[in-house]
C-alpha cells in the first residue's frame, strides 16, 4: 500500500513515528496552525489503523474530521502559513503516485487533502461498500505524509 511512497516518506510509515512528526511539527506553533496540525494527525491516526492494523475502512471513514480545516477556510485562513515553501521533489517521489505534487503550495496539498476527505465521506454514506473507498483512503493517507513530510522541522 504505502510501500510505493517508502522512498519519499521515509521513516513516517509507522504510526509511532508519524505522530512524533507531528508533535514537533506542532511544538511551537499556536492557534490556528496547532489546531489544524492537530486535526491532520488525528486524521492520519485512522489512516493508520487501516493501514497498519487491519482496522475496516468502513469503520473509519465517518469518524475523519474537517471542522478546523472548514473553519479555517471560511475565514480566509492562508493555509500557506504552515509553510511557505513550495513542496521540494523528494528523492524518489517521480517514480510514485505522488509525482504531481514538487513545485506545488502547501495551500493545494491541503486543500487536496480535505477534499478528498469529504469526497470520501461522500461516498461512503451513499455507496459504503466498495473497496474503491479503501483504495481512496490510502491515498488521503499519503498525502498527509506527504504534507507531514513537507512541514516537518529539519
Amino acid at each position: 500500500m504505502l510501500e510505493s511512497v517508502a522512498i519519499v516518506l521515509a521513516g513516517m510509515l509507522t504510526s509511532g513515528k508519524a505522530m512524533a512528526m507531528f508533535d514537533a511539527v506542532r511544538k511551537g506553533k499556536k492557534g490556528n496552525i496547532r489546531a489544524l496540525i492537530e486535526e491532520l494527525k488525528n486524521n492520519s491516526r485512522l489512516c493508520f489503523r487501516v493501514v497498519n492494523d487491519g482496522v475496516d475502512h468502513r469503520v473509519v471513514i465517518s469518524k475523519f474530521s474537517t471542522s478546523e480545516y472548514d473553519r479555517l477556510n471560511k475565514s480566509g485562513f492562508n493555509f500557506n502559513a504552515l509553510k511557505r515553501a513550495k513542496i521540494p521533489a523528494f528523492e524518489g517521489i517521480q517514480e510514485t503516485d505522488l509525482a504531481s505534487w514538487p513545485g506545488k503550495s502547501t495551500e493545494e496539498l491541503i486543500e487536496n487533502i480535505y477534499d478528498k476527505i469529504k469526497d470520501l465521506k461522500s461516498r461512503d454514506q451513499f455507496k459504503p461498500d466498495g473497496r474503491l473507498n479503501r483504495r481512496r483512503l490510502i491515498n488521503i493517507h499519503k498525502r498527509i505524509l506527504l504534507l507531514l513530510r513537507h512541514v516537518r522541522p529539519r
